[in-house]
């Protein structure tokens, strides 16, 4: 699985498809810190940017290879969850690391430290993100959609029904618990809406994997 992902996250990064969502996504971080605000609302902010970003990174990944080149992958690897685990790994890798430019970013601009609390606290806001992100972008990718624009209509979709929807993914209380800091928001209910968001993950790449094989 790690040598998939890691040839995954290579040809990806070859072929240069992830640089619309970094260009998109530090514009929005520069737009963002342009003025100095409170620390726990800017990264509510840039985690809820982070999910359509980090839904259309996943996609674009999963896409990378062409259906030919997709096939031979999928013979190497020996299975269709091996791959898919692998190129999950790789995707959240990458929006991973958006996350952690949102984290830097402000210190960077104001030129002063936050404090562990506030570190923390942002860190898992976008893991949360990051997590939900992955498994929506992992459902609009092929085999499960063959047409891009109708995968990339649907990632629009799932990922604003993740903002607003209060119920439907962590994505919604996470933003709302850091837009409304101070206080900050307690570490167990942060906790719970990680450990949701990964089961999240889970599930839909175990049901995309088994949809892919029905489709063959």
């Amino acid at each position: 699985m790690t040598t998939i992902a890691r040839y995954a996250l290579a040809d990806y990064l070859r072929s240069q498809r992830f640089l619309p969502q970094l260009v998109a996504y530090l514009g929005f971080l520069a737009v963002l810190y342009a003025v100095q605000g409170s620390v726990l609302p800017g990264y509510g902010a840039s985690a809820a940017a982070l999910l359509p970003v980090g839904v259309w990174l996943t996609l674009s990944l999963h896409n990378t290879e062409d259906p030919l080149q997709a096939t031979v992958t999928l013979i190497n690897a020996g299975g269709r969850l091996r791959v898919m685990l692998g190129k999950t790994c790789a995707s959240l890798a990458g929006v991973l690391a958006l996350g952690g430019a949102a984290l830097i970013w402000p210190m960077v601009s104001s030129g002063r430290l936050h404090t562990p609390a506030d570190l923390a606290t942002g860190l898992m806001a976008h893991l949360i993100c990051a997590l939900t992100a992955v498994a929506l972008g992992t459902c609009c990718a092929r085999p499960l959609i063959e047409r891009q624009g109708y995968a990339f209509a649907t990632a629009l979709v799932l990922s604003l029904i993740a903002l607003v929807g209060r119920l439907v993914t962590p994505v919604n209380q996470t933003i709302r618990l850091l837009s409304s800091a101070p206080p900050r928001p307690p570490a167990g209910e942060l906790l719970l809406l990680a450990a949701w968001s990964s089961i999240m993950l889970g599930v839909t790449v175990s049901l995309a994997s088994w949809m892919a094989r029905r489709r063959q």
